[in-house]
Parts: C-alpha cells; structure tokens; sequence
C-alpha cells in the first residue's frame, strides 16, 4: 500500500500547527508521542489561550501600516476636492478660456479698429543749386523725416466669412466645455469607484476580524473537548488549519485597506503618504428611483459626449459655409478714414481721407480647389452627423445598462444578506452539534467557510450596488453625489 498521501497530509498537518498554535503549544505536539484517537493529552501540556469574543459592533479595522489619521472624506468632498486639484481639469478649463477668446477674435472680422501709426528718419539729401559765379553745383544737407497718421476703418460687409468663423468659434466654444464637463463627470467616477473601494476593504476587514474570533472560539472547544476525551486530535489540528486560514484571510484585507487608499490617493492627486479616511455615506434606497426610459433620455440631453459630437456638426457646418463662400463671387464693403496731425512735408500736416471702400471677387479658374474644397466640407459635415447618431445611440444603450446593473446591484443585496443569514444559522447549527457531541469537526469547519463566504458577498453587493449608482449617475450625465437617483 502507498502511504505517502498520509505522510504528505502529516507534514501539511504539522505545518499548519506551527504557524496556528502558540510556540510552547506546538512544541510539545511537534516533540511528544503521537496520542491514540479519543486519549487527552498528558496533564503538562501547554495551556490554549482564552478565545477572543466576537464584539457586537467591530472597532475600525487594523491598518497594515501605522500612519497618522488624517481628514474624514465625505464622497461629495472627495469628487470636489479630486476636481480641483486635478491637472487635467485645469488643462480642460484653459481650454474654454481660449475658445471664449476665440469667439472675440472672431467678431472682430466685422468690429470697427482705430489704428495710430508714426514713421520717421534721419539722412542726407542731395539737390542741384547754382551758386552766385554761375556754376550748378550740389548742395548736401542732413534732414529729418517723418509723420504721424491715424487711421479707422469699419468693415461693413464681407460676403458672411465673419458670420462662419463665428459660428465656428462658437461649436469649439460648446465642444470646449463639453470635453470640460466630460473630463469633471469621468473623474467624479473614478473618485466614486476607489471611495467605495476603502469603504469595502475596511468592512471586509472588520467582517475578517470576526472570523479570526470565530476560529480562535471554535479552536478553543476543539481543545477542550479533546481534553475531555470527546473528540480526536485531527479536530484540533483542522481547527488550526481553520485559524490559520483566518489569520491569512485577515492579513490580506488589511493589505487591501492601504492598497485602495493608495488608489484613491492616486484619483486624488495628493501625495501616497498623506493619511486619509474616508466617511460612509447614508445606506441608499434599494429601490432605483429613475425610470429606464427616463434614464435613457436624460443620457442623451445631459451626456457630454454627445454635447461635444453636436458641436463637431457645427463646426464642420461653419466649415461648408466658408468653403461655398471662398470659392464663389465676394464681396466687401467697409467705410475708412485717416488723419495725418503731423509731417515733415509741410503739405501733409492736417490732412484728412474719408471714404466708402469696396473689392469684388469671383475666381475664374483654380484647378478645382474650390469645388475640392466644398466636397471635402460636405463629406465632413456627413461623417460628423453620422458620428452623433452613433453617439446618441451609444449613451442610451450605456445608460439602460447602467440602470439594469443598478437594480441586478439593490437584488444581490437583498440575495446576499438572506444568504448570510441562512449561512450564519447553518454554521450555529453545525457548532450546536458539535458541542453536543453528535456533530463532525468537518461540518462545522465547512459551515465556517460557508459563513465567512456569505457574509463576503454581502459586504461586497452593497458597494458594488454603491458603485453601480455612482455609474448609472455618470451614464445619465448628471453630477455623482452621495445622494443617489
């Protein structure tokens, strides 16, 4: 017979009762003699520590590192804190400032102007005279020159160019603060999602701490009931392994508690080491108040994405309307006037112009450009008003999902805290029976899992609910608060 899978969960068994069972304790079960099934061990065995009772209201969970506490986040503090700070929330902001400018720049093509200009120099000039014996001779002098003029000039008409690049400037204008909204909505997001990402460390934390009380109990009455000659040493042995796994369990969501922060921190754009907590908000309604049509339609009149696909149409409207005018019959009209206070030709000084300008042009050949030019405007005037029928239809199909993630999110909630029950009543059970002596050590190590397992995905459904408001928020297009729709 092959006995090396029983040697194997030997050294597995002794491993485990190493790192689960205090020092003295796992000494003398590693050096004494293995005991028969049923005997207790000899009197001079090291005694187990008392079981940790599982408090009704856990404390904050332990942190895997000791940094200071540092300020209480609200979500609403943490989104506005996250949009002011970010650089590219500053880099989009400047972006509107400069179409805003731009739009300026572009009412100017049919604004007045008043212009002062000045000109001068210093030289030599050189003129023929005749002197007093008859003979022409030339006459070398050092003068100065100069004038100073002042000119209007009011442009009246110019064939609707101004009026396009206008209208241009404002679609950049619309798409400017589009990409701003999107960019402040992306990012309140992404600050949602890594805020309920601490919050959910910290609970499954707390929620691990109970199950490594849990172990240490039903350690506690393994033990003692092997002391009283009522259960066998593998009992003890698969409580330990259960501590231990508790232990571990325990270890890597304290690791998860910094490992979000850092996220969050990230979102944030603060420094990794400023210590931050985070506060949990009130518990939403389980009930997703916004309708799925009103959802879809509040998607695509809030969505920037589609704000900013509007704007492209525009622009590329603007576009064709310059491409028509460019390449046909133009026209423009402009009053002007200038003023000449000072020259140093003596005939110039105080003059005045004043008068009604205009140019007439029609290009008569141009290899095609202009017609290239209108085709190209016309094909991208197209392609942009495909691009935000398929805009539109993105953000309505995003946001029912979103709203269908929202109420599968508030079902999993209700599922997962009946599961948990179920399992807790399952694992008092299991425990019942084995007290009495009439139950396996197997079953209730098993109904443990169970539980730990249940009580996980509870914890786990009401944030990922959190989260999937957050989200049907963001596919709506209004601004992410605590307060959910």
């Amino acid at each position: 017979m092959n006995h090396r899978p029983l040697s194997l969960v030997f050294g597995v068994g002794a491993l485990i009762l190493c790192l689960a069972v205090p020092q003295g304790t796992a000494m003398a079960a590693a050096s004494g003699p293995p005991a028969a099934q049923g005997t207790p061990p000899p009197a001079t065995s090291a005694p187990m520590p008392a079981p940790a009772s599982v408090p009704a209201s856990p404390p904050a969970p332990a942190h895997a590192t000791s940094l200071p506490t540092g300020p209480v986040l609200t979500l609403d503090q943490a989104i506005q804190q996250a949009v002011l700070q970010n650089p590219q929330v500053a880099a989009a902001q400047q972006s509107v400032a400069a179409a805003q400018e731009a739009i300026t720049i572009a009412h100017t093509g049919l604004e007045p102007s008043l212009t002062l200009s000045g000109s001068g120099g210093y030289g030599n000039s050189s003129v023929n005279v005749v002197n007093s014996a008859g003979f022409t001779v030339p006459l070398t002098t050092v003068t100065p020159t100069g004038a100073i003029t002042i000119v209007a000039d009011y442009p009246l008409y110019n064939s609707g160019l101004t009026q396009a690049e206008v209208a241009s400037a404002e679609a950049a204008l619309v798409n400017a603060q589009a990409t701003l909204r999107q960019t402040e909505q992306d990012l309140s997001l992404q600050v949602a999602t890594a805020f309920f990402n601490v919050l959910q460390a910290e609970r499954l934390t707390t929620v691990r701490q109970a199950q490594l009380a849990q172990a240490q109990q039903a350690l506690a009455q393994a033990e003692a009931q092997f002391r009283a000659g009522t259960a066998a040493r593998s009992d003890v042995i698969q409580a330990q392994a259960t501590l231990a796994q508790a232990q571990v369990n325990l270890l890597v969501a304290q690791s998860q508690i910094d490992t979000s922060k850092a996220g969050f921190k990230g979102v944030l754009a603060i420094d990794m080491l400023t210590p931050i907590e985070v506060r949990e908000p009130e518990a939403p309604s389980m009930t997703v108040a916004i309708r799925p049509d009103a959802a879809v339609q509040a998607a695509v009149a809030n969505r920037p994405e589609v704000a900013e696909a509007a704007a492209i149409v525009q622009t590329d409207q603007a576009a064709l309307e310059t491409a028509i005018i460019t390449a046909g019959l133009q026209l423009t009209l402009g009053v002007g006037a200038s003023y000449t206070p000072y020259s140093s030709g003596g005939f110039s000084t105080n003059t005045a112009t004043y008068g009604l300008t205009g140019t007439l042009s029609l290009p008569l050949y141009d290899s095609g450009k202009g017609k290239a030019s209108i085709n190209q405007a016309k094909a991208n005037l197209s392609n942009a008003q495909d691009k935000l029928a398929q805009e539109q239809l993105v953000v309505r199909q995003d946001a029912y999902q979103a709203y269908l993630a929202a109420v599968q999110g508030a079902a999993n909630i209700t599922a997962t805290q009946a599961a948990a029950t179920a399992a807790e009543e399952a694992l008092r059970v299991a425990e019942g029976q084995y007290r009495a002596g009439v139950g396996t050590i197997l079953a209730v190590t098993t109904a443990q899992a169970n539980a730990a397992q249940a009580e996980v995905n509870a914890v786990t459904a009401v944030y990922t609910y959190e989260t999937a408001l957050a989200t049907l928020q963001h596919a709506t297009g209004v601004l992410i608060t605590a307060s959910t729709p």
